[in-house]
This record gives structure tokens, sequence and C-alpha cells, in this order.
């Protein structure tokens, strides 16, 4: 039993330590060797016109499985509790409603100041960001963090229930404060945004992933999560490599090394301030360690998937778009990464962490003091024992 879990330690060790480089080698080939990712994205596995959603690709299969793993890590009774609870949720969605919100503020006055085709192209791409739903991939990291996988996917599931809502009315919005020569782009976008989309491979694979583990691994999820986590993070790289090789190609083949300087700095500035301001609002609102990791992570990691496919499909000759959306993306899992190995960092070697801290949280699943199975960190130095009655601490 002993060599079986140092073994599975060293796989999540082994994962944790090399999916950064893995990403930015997805990105790396995915820029010179595309034909690959453009077959996942564009090639129908059923046929054309085959099913009554449109045509379904490899991307679209990888997208369900990421959140049919994500899903598999999130008991249903504590999704439950959420839905009687929802305080934790409401905190966790305003602060990205209102960090967003800021964010675009910022921006668009920013682009009253600079003007031009690449200015304005340069904003619709992270615009366009930020009014995305939560990625998928925050879930993925609280995963990966041991963080809360529970309020991290609530968090996700209610601001795609709300997109196709709030994603058009945002872009029409903005579209009218923008400059004119781009509002077309905005109004184009917010009406070719199907929200029936992110229902269909986001909301029902998660749901399927959540129910699966209720009736099949209820009380042997422990044993799978090492194989859950490798399969999410094979999801994750391929995604990201079919994403790539939609722009990077032609990036490269122009020699913009400038445009992907600005847009790069402009990208780790606006990532690295929503972390700040979403770790900031979680610790005066007095979340715990392990909601706030999920809070941030939600906060500034967006879906820019979804982002990437649209933009692509309506706006298929804005490169600088596309090349902002593809820059944020890899530029948010490397500042998630650094944020994963900080929170390691940081938890109490000695158990100095109160379990009533704890407490708030959600478990990945229940756990004892006798349990051999018990959570820890990634670096698997320290288990910390959780009361089974989430969010207590909160309710006061």
């Amino acid at each position: 039993m002993t060599s079986s879990r140092s073994h599975v330690s060293w796989l999540e060790q082994l994962i944790q330590r090399y999916l950064l480089p893995l990403i930015a080698l997805a990105y790396l080939l995915s820029a010179y060797w595309p034909d690959l990712g453009i077959w996942l994205r564009n090639y129908p596995l059923l046929g054309y016109g085959k099913t009554p959603f449109g045509d379904v690709t490899a991307v679209h299969l990888l997208l369900a499985g990421l959140l049919f793993n994500t899903g598999l890590a999130v008991p249903l009774k504590e999704l439950i509790w959420l839905g009687r609870h929802p305080k934790l949720v409401l905190v966790g969605l305003s602060i990205r409603l209102t960090a967003c919100g800021l964010i675009m503020l910022i921006l668009l006055a920013g682009g009253s100041i600079f003007s031009g085709l690449f200015w304005d192209t340069l904003l619709l791409g992270f615009i366009l960001v930020m009014v995305m739903p939560v990625a998928n991939s925050s879930a993925g990291w609280s995963h990966h963090s041991d963080a809360n996988v529970g309020l991290s996917v609530s968090l996700i599931l209610v601001s795609v229930m709300l997109s196709p809502f709030m994603v058009p009315g945002l872009l029409q919005l903005t579209g009218k404060i923008a400059p004119v020569n781009a509002s077309i782009s905005y109004t184009a976008l917010a009406e070719s945004y199907a929200g029936s989309f992110v229902m269909l491979w986001v909301i029902l694979p998660a749901a399927l992933g959540i129910v699966c583990r209720t009736l099949f691994l209820k009380n042997k999820y422990a044993r799978w999560k090492v194989v859950i986590k490798g399969a999410t993070c094979f999801c994750l790289l391929l995604l990201n490599y079919a994403n790539g090789a939609v722009s990077l190609p032609e990036v490269l083949s122009n020699g913009a090394g400038g445009v992907v300087g600005i847009a790069a700095i402009c990208a780790s500035l606006l990532c690295c301030l929503l972390f700040v301001a979403a770790w900031g609002v979680s610790r005066l609102c007095k979340l715990s360690r392990r909601d706030q990791l999920a809070v941030m992570y939600s906060t500034a990691m967006s879906n820019t998937g979804v982002a990437l496919v649209l933009a692509t499909s309506v706006l298929p000759h804005h490169a600088t778009t596309h090349l902002v959306i593809i820059l944020y993306t890899l530029i948010q899992h490397i500042i998630a990464g650094i944020v994963d190995e900080l929170w390691i960092q940081s938890v109490p070697v000695s158990g100095s962490e109160s379990v009533e801290e704890c407490s708030s949280t959600i478990t990945i699943q229940p756990v004892s003091k006798s349990s051999p199975e018990r959570p820890t960190t990634q670096t698997g130095s320290q288990a910390t024992v959780i009361k089974e009655e989430p969010f207590a601490s909160n309710e006061s």
C-alpha cells in the first residue's frame, strides 16, 4: 500500500512540475506544425451537418472531456450544500464581475487615448476575454492545487448559465462606447455568440461527471484521482495546441515581434491585476485559504477557448485579436502555475492553519483522521484534516 501511494504521489508531482513547460510546448508545436490542430478544430467526426447542433469536432470532445473530468472531482452533496448556502458562490461571482468590469473601464479609457486599427483590435481581444465565462481550466487548476473544486465548478456553471444574456449584452454595450470603426466588430460578436454551444459542451459534461462520481466513484475517487488529473492535463494540452494553430503560424510568418511583445505585456499586466484584485477582495471577505485560491483562479482565468472560436469564426482576419486571446491563454496558465507554487510554499508545515478556517471549504472527498487517503498539498508534505460540515465558519 505504501509503494502504491508513493507511486501516485510521484505521478502527481510529475504533472505538477511539467504542466507549464508542456503548455508552452503545445503552443510552439501549433506555431510550426499546425496541421493537426487545424484538423482537430475543423474536421467533423460525425460528418457534415449530421447532428442538429452543428458539426462535432475533436475540439468539442476535448472540451467536453475536460469538463467531465472536472465534474468527477465534485461530490454531488457538496453542490447541494452550495445550493442551500449560496453566499460563497455569490461572493465569488461578485468578485469576478466587479474585477472584470473595472478592467473593462480601464481598457476603454486606454482605447480613447490610443487610436488606430492596431489598438482597436488589441482592445477588442481583451474585452472579449473579459466578458467570457469563467475558464473551464480554472477548475482544473483548483483540482490540481487541491483548492475548493466545488466552488470553482459552481462559479463556472453559474457564469456559463448567465453568459447567453451577459456576453451579448456586454459586447453590445461596449460597442456603443468603443471607437466607431470598431463598433461593428462588437456587434457582430454579440450577435454570433451561441449560448447553446456553451451549455452543450460545458454544463452537460460537468453534470455527467458529477453524476458518474456519485454513482460509480463515490468511495473510489482517491484511487482514480491521479488518472483523472492526467486526463485533464491531456485535454488541456490538446485544446491549447488546437487553439494556437489558428493564428500563431500567421503571426510568425508576418514577423510581428513588436505586436507580440506589446500584446504579451498588456496580457500579463491584466492577468496579474485580476489575480491581485481577487486575492485582496477575498481576504477582505474573510474567505478561507482554499476558497481564496479557487476565487483567484475563477476571477483571473477566462474561457479563452470559446473566445477564440468566436473570434476566428466571426472575425477571421483580425489576427491581432486572435493573438491577444492566445497570449492571454498562455499567460493565465503561467501565472496560475506561479500562484500554485506560492500557495504550496505558504501552506503551514506544522498544521498551524486552524481547522475552523478549513471547515469553510468544500473537501474533495470526506476524510477522517484515520484515513490513509486524506488530501494533502501537491508536494505531499502534509495532510490537513477537514471537518465534514463545510462552510461552518462562513455562516457565522
